[in-house]
Formats: structure tokens, C-alpha cells, sequence
């Protein structure tokens, strides 16, 4: 009975002290680690700061602020000023679907459309007296979706918003033609946005291809405007020809022009925002939101053959393509 006794108080004893060592080991160890880092981290920072005391002793914080406040300030400025001249206007400007709109968004889409390109034709009729003289079919012309290419499926508010900015930006084209007395434009093409290579893909910018009839008076006038307007535009392609040169009249050129915009991407701006990267402009009220570009992929690296490549490759040029 003795005995049982003994065993029976051994085994609550290491049960006792086995739980004790247990809650050490999962919940006491791990505190006293955790505050052996907490430790070496404050002697870390107390490092820093002795170091920087030491680095800036004698300088007053203020000043040093104020004197890299001093040298950004010319950068944002220079971020200003060329997002007010790299940006789309109102080129893009359109009506969005409401949020809380009952009807089916493709048909909200289908109205929009319907009454953006009405009302360009409303105003070409008041200018010139006919509607025929510009393309017809303006949706089908800048790739905006038809009626018919949706029908069987639902769309998204993305889908028709970049549809419509393709709309508002071949119409805008039109306007601008029309402005400068176009009689007559017999092609537009919308291309899709494009990175400039030739400003460090800093800019995506947007082309359009026109074919149009212009007197000369009117033609010289609208390069002009071009060139000396505040905001970007570049012709990257021009034709001009002038096939009616037995007529007494002013002379009527047939001009072919890629013409093209360009804004700020968003990665450039962002990074300015943040004190890195290339100062760019903010992307402008109406800029199109379809416009921003995936970021570029890196080129991919081509590994060196090994040896067994090389030899093959000098077998393949001098053994078997000499016999």
C-alpha cells in the first residue's frame, strides 16, 4: 500500500513539474525571447541616434528641412507645368453610368453613343449643310462596340467606359477639324495607345490617322495652332497632295496625318509623389482611364550554353553544314 502510495505521488509529482516545464518552454521562453530582440533593437536605435547627434551636430533641423524643401521645389515645379502641357484636354470627356442606375448598362451605352455622335452631326449639318461629308458610321470607324457586337451578354461598366472614350476622342478629333474648316474627312482611324520611346516611356500617348480635304489658307492655320498651342501634339506622319492644280480656285490639298497626343503614365507620377523616379505631371481631369498601360515587361535574359552547347554549336557550323 506504501509502495502504491509512493508511485502514486511520484507520478503526480513529474506530472506537476512536467506542466510547469511545459508552460516555460511554449509561453515564458518565448517572452524572454521576445524581449532579448526588443532588447537589441533599442541598443540599435540608440546606435542611430548617437550616430546621427554625432553627424549633425551644430545643424538646426529646420534649416536642413528648408533646404531640401528648396531643392524638390524646382522639380514640383517642373511637374506642374508639364502636366499642364502633357495631357489629353477634354478629348476624352464623356458621360459615366450612374452607379445607381436600374436599366442594363449596355443599353445606357447604346444612348449615350447615340447621342454623342447626334450631336456631331448636328453641329456639321449647321456648319456646312450636309451630314455626308464626314464618315458615317463614327463608332464602327474608332472600334466602338456596335449594338449588335454585345447582344447575348452582359457588360461591364469598364467595357463601355473605354468604349466610350474611344467615341469622345474621335469625335473631339472631328471637332477639331471642323474648326479648321475641313469640308471633308474621308478616313479616321483610331490607333491603340502607345508607349513614347522617345521620351523614356515616360508618356503613353494616343494617335489618330485622318484623310481630309483642306485649303491651303486654313491648313497652314491649323499646323500653326498645332505647333504653338499649350498642350502636346505632334504629327509623326504627313501627306500632302494636291491633285486639282488646273483649277482657279484656292487650292484644295488632300492631307494624310498621323497626329498624336500624349500624358504623363501614372507609374511616373506616382513615383514623383513619393520623392522617386522621374518628376511627371498628374493625369489630367479628362484623361482616359484606358489610356494607362500595364507596366513593361523586362527583357528576358538569354543564359549563356554551357559546354556541351558550345560544342555542339561549333560541331553544327564546322562538321556538319561543311559536309
Amino acid at each position: 500500500m506504501k509502495n502504491q502510495g509512493r508511485i502514486i505521488g511520484a507520478v503526480v509529482l513529474v506530472a506537476v513539474f512536467g506542466a510547469l516545464g511545459f508552460g516555460y518552454v511554449m509561453y515564458i521562453q518565448p517572452q524572454f525571447d521576445t524581449y532579448k530582440k526588443d532588447e537589441m533593437l533599442r541598443a540599435s536605435l540608440d546606435e542611430t541616434f548617437n550616430q546621427l547627434k554625432d553627424t549633425f551636430q551644430g545643424y538646426k533641423p529646420e534649416l536642413l528641412m528648408s533646404a531640401w524643401q528648396d531643392k524638390l521645389q524646382p522639380w514640383r515645379a517642373a511637374r506642374e507645368e508639364r502636366a499642364g502641357y502633357f495631357n489629353y484636354g477634354e478629348w476624352f470627356n464623356h458621360e459615366k453610368p450612374a452607379q445607381d442606375s436600374a436599366r442594363m448598362v449596355k443599353f445606357w451605352y447604346s444612348d449615350t453613343a447615340n447621342k454623342m455622335t447626334q450631336d456631331f452631326y448636328t453641329e456639321l449639318y449647321k456648319k456646312y449643310g450636309r451630314y455626308d461629308t464626314y464618315p458615317q458610321d463614327l463608332r464602327a470607324a474608332v472600334g466602338a462596340a456596335s449594338d449588335s457586337e454585345w447582344q447575348g451578354r452582359d457588360v461591364t461598366d469598364t467595357e463601355v467606359n473605354l468604349n466610350l472614350d474611344k467615341l469622345a476622342f474621335g469625335l473631339s478629333a472631328c471637332r477639331l477639324l471642323m474648326k479648321h474648316n475641313v469640308p471633308q474627312l474621308t478616313q479616321l482611324r483610331l490607333w491603340p495607345p502607345r508607349y513614347c520611346e522617345e521620351y523614356g516611356l515616360m508618356l503613353v500617348a494616343q494617335t489618330v490617322g485622318l484623310q481630309f480635304t483642306i485649303g491651303t489658307k486654313d491648313f497652314v492655320k491649323m499646323m500653326d495652332d498645332l505647333r504653338t498651342g499649350d498642350r502636346y501634339f505632334t504629327v509623326d506622319a504627313l501627306k500632302v497632295t494636291y491633285p486639282y492644280v488646273a483649277y482657279n480656285v484656292e487650292p484644295q490639298l488632300q492631307v494624310s496625318m498621323l497626329l498624336s497626343q500624349a500624358q504623363y503614365r501614372r507609374a511616373f507620377v506616382q513615383k514623383s509623389e513619393g520623392g522617386q523616379g522621374v518628376a511627371g505631371g498628374p493625369a489630367a481631369p479628362g484623361a482616359a482611364p484606358g489610356t494607362v498601360l500595364p507596366p513593361r515587361p523586362p527583357a528576358p535574359e538569354i543564359a549563356e550554353p554551357g559546354a556541351v552547347g558550345k560544342a555542339w554549336k561549333w560541331f553544327k557550323n564546322n562538321i556538319l553544314y561543311i559536309h
